[in-house]
């Protein structure tokens, strides 16, 4: 008992000691100048936001390949047409070959629609001349997909370098309110 309160003294005794002892005085001057600094940095930082994006950068940061929406695969589903295994090809991201196929559905058949999804394959085979023509031979056919031609042919445009009709495009597809109008807005806030 006698040696628990005598501990008990001693870290009493050791904590008023503390508190009557004098406090350095801290080097306030040097702890304003190392806040100026970081709040300068801070400063500095918020106005050089706008960081120069190069166009491929763009390209890869919002081009994505458009979904399936004319064949969709589906489980069991054994059909071997032309149609259902071309796009087959696409889905599972064997892009040569579906580029080939649907070239060939739209010799055969004509249906505008395989020039866009050809186009697409063209862009991730990195053939982007190919597909920037294809994209454009879209653009004179109407249908279900001709909304999304416009962003497509725009991200081709940028990743061929074209940059002032990529510009242009994507603001139409922005005064239009097109397919990803808000994502041309960034876009162009980015290559200011």
């Amino acid at each position: 008992k006698l040696a628990i309160i005598s501990i008990k003294k001693d870290n009493l005794r050791n904590k008023l000691h503390r508190l009557e002892t004098p406090k350095e005085k801290k080097n306030y001057v040097f702890i304003g100048i190392a806040a100026s600094i970081i709040i300068i940095a801070g400063v500095f930082g918020l106005l050089n936001t706008s960081q120069n994006y190069t166009n491929d950068e763009l390209y890869a940061q919002y081009f994505e390949p458009y979904s399936n929406i004319i064949a969709p695969s589906s489980r069991g589903d054994a059909s071997k047409n032309e149609i259902n295994l071309a796009f087959r090809y696409y889905d599972s991201k064997n892009y040569k070959i579906a580029s080939e196929k649907f070239e060939s559905l739209f010799a055969s058949t004509g249906t505008s629609y395989f020039l866009f999804y050809q186009a697409i394959s063209e862009l991730l085979i990195e053939n982007t001349d190919t597909a920037i023509k294809l994209l454009e031979q879209h653009k004179k056919y109407n249908d279900r997909l001709s909304n999304q031609t416009d962003w497509y042919l725009a991200l081709a445009l940028l990743k061929a370098d074209q940059t002032d009709t990529a510009k242009k495009l994507l603001a139409e597809i922005i005064d239009n309110k097109s397919y990803n109008y808000e994502s041309a807005k960034e876009i162009l806030e980015k290559m200011d």
